[in-house]
C-alpha cells in the first residue's frame, strides 16, 4: 500500500498505522480485513432492524459493528457505534437511532473510500480476502 493510499484511508477515518499495529504489523492481513469489511452487512442489518422497529436486533447489530470498527481502527465510526449502543442502553432510543443514522452515513463513506483506494490494487488484492 502506497503512502498516498494510506493517507487517503486516514482522511476517510481509518487509523491505518494503528490498525496494522493491532495485527502485529501484518499489513497484508489488515488489508485483507479491510477488503472483507466491504462485504460486511451488519450495518445494513441494523438499518433494516431500525426500519422494522426491531430494537433488540438493532442493538445486537450496532454492538457487533462497534467491535468490528474498533478492531479495524475506524475510530470515529467506532465512537458513533459506541455512543449509539450507550444511548440505547440508557433508554435514549431516539438519540441512539439518530446517532446510528450518522454512523450509517460514515459507514457508507468509509466503504466507498476503501473501494476507491483498493480499486487501484485490483490485481494484488484478490488473494487478501479471508
Amino acid at each position: 500500500m502506497s503512502e498516498k493510499d494510506k493517507a487517503k484511508l486516514v482522511e476517510c477515518g481509518i487509523d491505518y498505522a494503528e490498525g496494522v499495529e493491532k495485527f502485529l504489523d501484518e499489513e497484508e492481513l489488515y488489508c485483507g480485513l479491510l477488503v472483507d469489511f466491504l462485504t460486511e452487512n451488519t450495518f445494513d442489518e441494523a438499518k433494516e432492524c431500525l426500519v422494522k422497529g426491531d430494537d433488540d436486533g438493532f442493538l445486537r447489530a450496532v454492538h457487533a459493528m462497534k467491535s468490528v470498527t474498533g478492531t479495524l481502527s475506524m475510530n470515529k465510526l467506532y465512537r458513533l457505534c459506541f455512543d449509539s449502543v450507550d444511548e440505547f442502553r440508557s433508554g435514549r432510543i431516539g438519540e441512539a437511532k439518530a446517532t446510528f443514522r450518522k454512523a450509517y452515513k460514515m459507514y457508507t463513506d468509509i466503504t466507498a473510500c476503501i473501494s476507491t483506494v483498493l480499486d487501484g490494487h485490483k490485481g494484488s488484492i484478490e488473494h487478501l480476502s479471508l
